[in-house]
């Protein structure tokens, strides 16, 4: 087997494999976030005053019944085994919870034996974006009136110190949540499927390449390098040769073109944001066609092009100025 081919298909099904990985990690959030609370719990997935891309579970000691509320929003301070953190939500979200600490307002952690866990997300102070930008979910203002908040609350510790987080707060893991993850998900998935469909393609191709390589050059076979020293016409540059009315490109692609048998030749440049390429498309009868990408060197480039004209009358014109 050619080393060519081995690595030209190890690194098409690595990329593929890259997208199948990256489906599974995403899938491993979202069944987090339909997990219940204590489900998730139990998985080792707990809170822990730090940030969290995905759902995490907290077991309820305790919540501050009086709600603080901040630009339209309403915010809980809740006790768990890890602190105190802000839960923002709408009292009927949390109407079990309110009725509990109702019926034992002066108890030590009255929630603590009804074994309540909420399934979770986190939102950290500051978030940041592209460019260096950051973008503030608890300005300053908020922080304080959280402190303040715990100062004069109900939730001050009596026997082991407790930290207050303020540096985070906590929303219930939302229908909105599940929807949005379920289908991030399934397009990271379907990108892996396009992946494996295409390399399975190109892998396929590329087989058919390399035979008609040895069919074409049998002396060759064992030992291709040595058909760069033979070739007649070679550019390690854009690593394309001709030999025997062939042409062969070896650079990511591998094509193996009989010359005779192409109809008509182009060449194109390509102009990106920032960048200049070349290609070269053969056309066939029918509707065959195939395309072969070159690097940015119009020098070698236009020897290529001199030669495919000189020596193969191939007829190129160029629609463009060198």
């Amino acid at each position: 087997m050619h080393k060519g081919y081995v690595r030209r298909t190890i690194f098409l099904w690595g990329s593929s494999l890259i997208w199948v990985l990256l489906g599974i990690f995403f899938f491993s959030g979202t069944v987090k976030g339909y997990m219940g609370g204590e489900s998730l719990y139990k998985t080792g997935d707990i809170y822990h005053l730090n940030d969290a891309g995905t759902s995490v579970a907290i077991r309820v000691l305790d919540i501050d019944s009086e709600a603080l509320t901040y630009d339209g929003k309403e915010y809980y301070l809740v006790k768990h085994e890890k602190g105190v953190t802000p839960l923002q939500a709408q009292a009927k979200d949390i109407q079990q919870l309110l009725d509990l600490k109702k019926a034992n307002p002066n108890d030590w952690e009255p929630l603590k034996q009804e074994n309540i866990y909420l399934n979770v997300r986190v939102t950290p102070a500051v978030t940041k974006g592209r460019r260096g930008s950051t973008t503030v979910h608890i300005p300053a203002v908020l922080q304080e009136a959280f402190a303040s908040q715990y100062r004069k609350g109900t939730l001050l510790p009596t026997e082991d110190a407790i930290p207050l987080d303020i540096l985070h707060y906590l929303t219930l893991t939302s229908f909105i949540n599940r929807l949005l993850e379920t289908g991030v998900t399934l397009f990271v998935f379907l990108l892996a499927l396009v992946s494996f469909y295409s390399a399975y393609r190109r892998v396929r191709t590329l087989k058919e390449e390399y035979e008609a390589f040895d069919k074409e050059f049998p002396r060759y076979t064992q030992n291709m390098k040595s058909l760069l020293m033979d070739a007649d016409f070679n550019d390690p540059k854009l690593k394309v040769l001709v030999k025997d009315h062939k042409f062969v490109c070896y650079n990511k692609d591998f094509r193996v073109i009989k010359l005779r048998e192409v109809r008509n030749v182009e060449v194109r440049r390509q102009k990106a944001k920032s960048s200049v390429t070349y290609a070269i498309d053969f056309a066939f009868g029918g509707n065959k066609n195939v395309t072969i990408q070159l690097k940015n060197r119009p020098e070698n480039v236009r020897q290529l092009v001199d030669y495919l004209n000189e020596k193969e009358g191939s007829k190129i014109s160029i629609p463009f100025q060198w």
